[in-house]
């Protein structure tokens, strides 16, 4: 028998063949369950975990603050048991989503926000991942009631590297991926989807494009041990062999061909 340590709050979403809670645990503390609604839950579910298993370990590395992910089981409002993945939410204070953010907040980012030039350097890391849904919900900002500047981080890579769930398909992939093309964002998925970027951070990345250069240099200056102990992090018989190499090959495919890739991300910069 399952031992369930969280507990059911809120439905948020149901999109895109996933399902969005808000959860709280006995100690009270808070997060954002994510679980698949395919009728084939295993193969999607594992996908899921495996996307945002690797991207917050890579955006670790690279000094990006983002979510702890565990994975948990929680009890729905129907009484159905999900297994999903849970990002764990800020504690105490104040914690909204970046949708939220007051206008002038959007407008000067670096007057409001703690490490607010790392938002820039965000951008760079989502071209990378090809993490197409950084939207207005997925960037968390929080700060302590008498804290002056917000903190932030960012949440949800569930449609990032392998891309959606739901269309993975490795056969397939592999016929669409070439590392001469590999500037092109979401080539190997199959989406059509253009990388999404927050309201406001446009502009800002723009005044800020030095941080794209030195997030780039970062992202090219990675070890490929540490790519391979990313794609580690992924819970044991999750992905194939084949998988995690094919996966591996993207990211360093796309080492050498980041600067072209954020050329295109740059074209739709206010």
């Amino acid at each position: 028998m399952v031992r369930l340590k969280w507990r059911y709050r809120k439905r948020l979403r149901k999109k895109y063949g996933r399902l969005i809670w808000k959860v709280k645990n006995r100690k009270g503390r808070k997060g954002f369950f994510k679980s698949t609604v395919h009728r084939y839950p295993r193969r999607n579910y594992r996908i899921l975990v495996a996307n945002e298993y690797i991207a917050a370990h890579l955006a670790k590395s690279l000094g990006l603050p983002v979510a702890r992910v565990i994975q948990a089981h929680v009890r729905g409002p129907r009484g159905r048991i999900k297994r999903g993945l849970i990002s764990m939410q800020a504690k105490g204070g104040q914690v909204i989503p970046w949708k939220k953010a007051k206008k002038k907040l959007l407008k000067k980012p670096h007057k409001y926000v703690k490490q607010a030039k790392k938002l820039a350097r965000l951008v760079a890391f989502d071209a990378w991942i090809l993490n197409p849904d950084r939207s207005d919900r997925n960037l968390i900002l929080h700060k302590k009631k008498s804290g002056k500047k917000y903190k932030w981080y960012g949440i949800d890579h569930g449609i990032s590297l392998f891309g959606n769930p739901t269309k993975w398909n490795l056969r397939r992939a592999k016929k669409k991926f070439s590392c001469k093309k590999a500037y092109k964002f979401c080539l190997h998925s199959g989406d059509k989807k253009k990388q999404r970027i927050p309201r406001g951070l446009k502009r800002f990345t723009r005044d800020n494009r030095k941080q794209l250069g030195k997030m780039v240099k970062k992202i090219q200056a990675m070890p490929k041990g540490k790519l391979k102990k990313a794609i580690r992090r992924v819970p044991k018989g999750l992905l194939t062999k084949a998988e995690k190499k094919f996966i591996q090959k993207v990211l360093l495919c796309r080492h050498k061909h980041l600067k072209k890739a954020l050329k295109r991300v740059s074209k739709h910069f206010a």
